[in-house]
């Protein structure tokens, strides 16, 4: 995933794979809703390209 776009994947209703339908996957919501999350609780959620030709999700809390 070219390392410009990797933002896009964050927007609500966003999906990399366009032949899955409601039947077969989901809508597009769960990283959005889970970067809100993460913010709520002043924290981040971001996505990384790994040397794997993968995606490394990495989220961080803060300490209290």
């Amino acid at each position: 995933m070219p390392e410009d776009k990797l933002e896009s994947l964050f927007a609500p209703y966003f999906r990399l794979d366009k032949s899955r339908n409601k039947n077969s996957g989901g809508i597009g919501l769960g990283l959005n809703i889970a970067r809100n999350i993460a913010r709520a609780h002043g924290g981040k959620l971001y996505l990384e390209n790994t040397t794997s030709k993968g995606l490394l999700a990495v989220l961080t809390l803060p300490v209290e």
